[in-house]
């Protein structure tokens, strides 16, 4: 015991009471040592009643500690997280997180009130890395508390995990913190509400009140630990919506909000049986939690978040589709820098997919409802805060080291809840497909400009995909698309968006306005034949003949260095009114997709002429004549 410090002897004491399972280990549990000196011991709750439940026992505690050799002559409880020491033994200057976010001195007078969340929230990830001792200690004390390794389960997450997700201090936007040991966690309460739901939603109602318990009744006989990650996990997100109603519009207006998040954390779970329960009824549970981390924890589920690597149980509505995506990179919380395109942190984001579904889905919404109609839909169906929508997508994605351009592959899931739903996602996810890409540069083919990647290429693989050069096809899935929404809400008509001006874009819209083209580009080399993209990824066969012909003309291409039309091919911050898309469906029958919104705009109606003359065929709208009315704004 003499080479023992103060708080490990403590910590050994509160375990020993707690296997022992006596009142004293139970009002101990939650208890985090503060510190030791003069004979005066001091521990901390994380509430009142906790410090004052404790507390009434303060005399049995002196003299348990007696046999432990920790002589106190008396015991400071506490309510709060520890300022002067911490749980384990680290480095007195080190702070967890939590105390990172009242710490952090934001002294930036000329900054705006981004940089300086971006200063707290980049201070709190440093500190998180300090933290290794505490998850090993609290691991171990999760193995410990469970009294088996047949009762932990060790998991990992495919991509980042958010649980918590409410306004904390200073208005950010944060996950769950301890509120003792101030590091992430998943609490045990949403653990149990996890396996609960899942084990409810099928069939199980009556095992879980036996085994979990009532709240005005019958005792649980399996108890759930929280849960700690086995390494320092937190991370800067940010969530970049592109698009955001206003006043009946959707208007173009990017602004990105960091937050934080779990980035392929590494979670030690523990259960274990009550003095109503055994080890067996521990295994039943564990497997329901296996199988709700799989179906995903946390908030933001739907899009990507909180899902366990395994195999994903499905609901009865799902589907899967393969996909490959050649990209300029796509980025959460660290983009390259306009001084240096090089830097950033790239990362295949799931968020992206779902928001180009999102955006093609008002795409062709705005053109078959009135604006009410279509808010009220996009809501039921992507669902808002606070409400879960129809329809969630998950992805599995391959590992890949290849870069300019990035390369990902895997599996896109999409489970619905019902199948008219799951129809209209998937008619979406094959629009998207063939009409643009995913992430940064979405609206053009991969390919070099002044010596910067550019656009993105991105295939999605299924039965009869993609859809071949044919204009018959190509109008059959536009019926069909139409038939998927009028199943989902109906009755469908015809109306007609705008798109905007340059600097103030709006929701484009497959309107009566809009115009889909098909032009064969036979020359065209696919990305994964491109040898080097440095020396020939700006080449005529590389870019397609549509990109040949919007990048031949400054009255079409966007705006550069003065030149070019942001009223066709759009500019700097001001998203392109064309959109192009590279389809192979063999090796010898490559052609290009372009989509031209607002094609009344007489600029716009003059690229359709040379598009016509190059010999492109008109698969969604119709030719322009003459000067028309202006559409609704």
């Amino acid at each position: 015991m003499k080479d023992k410090l103060p708080g490990d002897i403590w910590r050994e004491f509160v375990q020993a009471e707690v296997r022992s399972k006596p009142k004293l280990g139970k009002l101990l549990e939650p208890s985090v040592y503060g510190g030791y000196e003069n004979q005066i011991l001091t521990i901390y709750f994380s509430d009142d009643v906790a410090r004052k439940a404790a507390q009434g026992q303060s005399n049995a505690i002196k003299d348990k500690l007696r046999e432990y050799r920790l002589l106190c002559d008396r015991i400071n409880f506490m309510t709060g997280v520890p300022t002067t020491a911490t749980p384990v033994t680290i480095d007195s200057k080190s702070h967890n997180p939590l105390q990172a976010l009242y710490w952090v001195e934001p002294n930036l007078p000329t900054e705006g009130d981004e940089a300086q969340r971006m200063q707290i929230l980049n201070a709190t990830v440093e500190a998180e890395q300090a933290c290794n001792q505490f998850y090993t200690k609290l691991n171990q004390r999760t193995l410990d508390l469970a009294g088996s390794k047949e009762n932990i389960i060790k998991v990992s997450f495919n991509w980042r995990v958010r649980v918590g997700g409410t306004r904390g201090f200073r208005e950010l936007l944060l996950p769950v913190l301890h509120p003792v040991f101030g590091i992430p966690y998943i609490p045990a309460s949403t653990l149990k509400g996890a396996a609960s739901a899942w084990a409810k939603k099928h069939g199980l109602s009556d095992e879980v009140k036996n085994l979990l318990g009532m709240l005005d009744a019958k005792a649980a006989k399996v108890e759930f630990l929280d849960g700690f990650p086995a390494k320092p996990c937190l991370s800067v997100d940010v969530a970049t919506p592109q698009w955001t109603w206003q006043n009946e519009k959707v208007i173009y207006q990017p602004v990105p909000h960091p937050l934080l998040s779990l980035q392929q954390p590494e979670f030690v779970i523990g259960l274990r049986p009550t003095t109503r329960g055994d080890n067996d009824e521990v295994k039943v549970v564990k497997e329901w939690l296996e199988n709700a981390l799989k179906s995903g924890i946390g908030s933001r589920i739907s899009s990507g978040y909180g899902r366990a690597l395994g195999e994903i149980p499905h609901s009865q509505y799902y589907q899967s589709y393969s996909f490959e995506l050649w990209t300029q990179g796509m980025y959460g919380s660290h983009p390259p820098s306009k001084e240096n395109r090089y830097q950033g942190t790239p990362e295949f984001r799931p968020t992206a997919l779902r928001g180009v579904l999102r955006y093609w889905f008002r795409a062709v919404a705005l053109g078959l409802y009135d604006i009410q109609l279509c808010q009220n839909l996009e809501e039921n169906l992507f669902g808002k805060l606070g409400k879960q929508g129809r329809f969630s997508i998950n992805t599995k994605v391959n590992p890949s080291n290849k870069i300019n351009p990035y390369f990902y592959s895997g599996k896109i899931y999409v489970e619905a809840t019902e199948v008219q739903s799951l129809n209209l996602v998937e008619k979406l996810l094959i629009l998207a497909s063939h009409l643009g890409g995913i992430g940064r540069g979405s609206r053009r083919p991969l390919h070099l400009l002044d010596g910067r990647m550019r656009g993105c290429h991105w295939e999605v693989m299924g039965t009869n995909l993609p859809l071949a050069y044919n204009a018959d096809q190509w109008r059959k899935f536009f019926e069909e698309l139409k038939q998927a929404f009028q199943v989902v809400q109906a009755p469908i008509g015809s109306y007609t968006s705008h798109p905007g001006r340059p600097n103030h874009r709006q929701q484009d819209a497959l309107d009566k306005n809009a115009q889909i083209w098909l032009l064969k580009s036979l020359s065209q080399i696919h990305p994964y034949k491109v040898n080097n993209w440095t020396a020939e990824g700006d080449r005529p066969n590389i870019r397609g003949s549509a990109l040949n012909l919007l990048y031949s003309d400054i009255h079409f291409k966007g705006g550069s260095n003065g030149k070019g039309n942001p009223n066709v091919g759009g500019a700097l911050e001001t998203p392109s009114f064309v959109w192009i898309k590279s389809i192979f469906p063999t090796n010898d029958s490559s052609y290009q997709v372009i989509t031209i919104f607002g094609s009344d705009h007489e600029e716009r109606q003059a690229f359709a002429k040379e598009l016509k003359k190059q010999g492109a065929i008109l698969v969604f709208g119709q030719m322009q004549s003459g000067k028309l009315p202006a559409p609704r704004k």
